[in-house]
């Protein structure tokens, strides 16, 4: 009796170490990658339904591929390069094609760890040159600010909370209206061994032209599964729209948004 609670007391310090590995698809956690590592994460986002202005197509098939490279500057401090393409399986285009590259600052101002509330932000910097509906090639230049909330529910607790609060400024030359866009994305977990994690997550983002003209806007949501084990990570997170505006099929915004996605992300520490 006494051998099995020290396993299970074990098993569940095991699980609640891990607890704080970012394991969502769409949200960031608080933490940095330690000082002198490396991460390597793979991101394969696919978006079904999307409507490019000729009527709904059934048959849109569009996969947005992120590779990103992660360096731990200091105890509290992370840079990242994210390199973006996109292969689109439309009626009109069938291929991959090279998107741009951001480049990202992330600073941790309260260890989750040690604090009942972990924080950080981020700061971005970023090019693309492909729309990520159509293909259509156009330059578009961005900045992007975050600020991340985490909290752990205790030091032997297998819940997890995080939400990310966004902020992105775009400008397309030649003519275009600078965006600013708005973003909240949260996420729920639970650790069910010391391997596997499952939860939710939902993302909300508005959109206005100019900064003052009201564009559009999509909620969506759904169920997160994430495994781990030593420096490997993979997340699958399936998320479907809510509601959206302005809404062209029911109450969704198919124009801008996805009525449905998936996103995979496989990472790596070393």
């Amino acid at each position: 009796m006494k051998s099995s609670k020290s396993l299970w007391l074990a098993s569940l310090t095991a699980a609640s170490a891990m607890g704080c590995d970012n394991p969502f698809g769409y949200s960031y956690s608080a933490e940095t990658t330690k000082q002198g590592h490396y991460e390597f994460e793979q991101y394969v986002t696919t978006s079904v339904g999307r409507d490019l202005g000729a009527g709904y197509d059934g048959g849109y098939r569009g996969y947005t591929l992120k590779s990103e490279f992660e360096y731990g500057l200091s105890a509290n401090e992370q840079i990242e390069v994210e390199v973006n393409q996109l292969f689109l399986h439309t009626a009109d285009r069938n291929g991959l094609r090279f998107d741009g590259v951001n480049v990202e600052y992330r600073r941790m101002l309260a260890d989750p760890d040690k604090a009942d509330w972990g924080r950080a932000y981020t700061l971005e910097l970023g090019y693309s040159q492909a729309d990520a509906g159509s293909g259509d090639l156009r330059s578009r230049y961005s900045f992007e600010a975050k600020y991340i909330f985490q909290h752990n529910f205790g030091e032997n607790s297998p819940w997890l909370y995080v939400a990310n609060l966004g902020g992105e400024v775009t400008y397309t030359p030649n003519g275009a209206e600078s965006a600013l866009e708005l973003s909240l994305s949260q996420g729920l977990a639970y650790q069910l061994d010391k391997h596997w994690t499952a939860g939710l997550e939902c993302l909300a983002v508005a959109e206005w032209t100019g900064f003052n003209d009201f564009e559009e806007s999509g909620i969506l949501a759904g169920p997160m599964l994430n495994y781990r084990k030593g420096g490997f990570s993979a997340s699958l997170t399936v998320m479907a729209q809510l509601t959206g505006a302005p809404a062209n099929r029911g109450r969704l915004n198919v124009s801008e948004y996805s009525p449905l996605e998936a996103r995979l992300l496989v990472a790596w520490e070393f």
